[in-house]
């Protein structure tokens, strides 16, 4: 009993330092991508994993990995790899893209992989840059807008309650209105 005590308050410190070094703009983005995993359909892979890569910050790459331990799919187990090419996109059903440099967001959306991946990212143009899903933070709240040609390419199929809770950008109708 006394070592388990001793073990513990050794741990502490260490479980508060990891929590600590997340944002609570980055928990709250993992549960977006949790609910996007959740409240989509997702076409068959071989082993039946949905696998997500992450591209960009390691400490996002940490609070989704926590976030999306043990979590099933529709019975289908999630797997996190990290991404640092756009060719380590083979094999990925949703890549998240946490990174702010235009040319790192672009040249991880460009490949023929990025293209059948949900995409899902964080920076101001990244529906521009050819992604399907945009977060932001709203006075606290995560928000997020929808590329829906970006979005068919990638052969995933949202749920329209999901969708309804974002803002709509058709391509072919223009942007929404601010």
């Amino acid at each position: 009993m006394r070592a388990a005590r001793l073990a513990a308050a050794l741990l502490l410190p260490l479980v508060v330092i990891r929590l600590a070094a997340s944002t609570p703009e980055d928990e709250l983005k993992s549960a977006a991508v949790l609910s996007f995993l959740r409240y989509s359909e997702w076409p068959a892979t071989p082993g039946g994993a949905i696998t997500v890569g992450v591209f960009g910050r390691a400490a996002f790459t940490q609070v989704l990995d926590r976030t999306l331990d043990g979590k099933l799919i529709n019975n289908r187990p999630v797997r996190l790899v990290p991404v640092d090419l756009a060719s380590d996109l083979h094999g990925v059903q949703l890549v998240y893209v946490a990174a702010s440099k235009a040319a790192e967001v672009r040249q991880i959306l460009s490949g023929s992989a990025a293209a059948h991946a949900l995409a899902i990212g964080e920076t101001d143009r990244f529906l521009d840059y050819g992604g399907a899903i945009n977060l932001f933070l709203i006075d606290g709240h995560i928000g997020f807008e929808v590329n829906l040609e970006a979005l068919e390419r990638s052969g995933v199929t949202v749920s329209s309650r999901m969708l309804r809770l974002g803002q709509i950008r058709d391509p072919r109708r223009g942007a929404p209105p601010q």
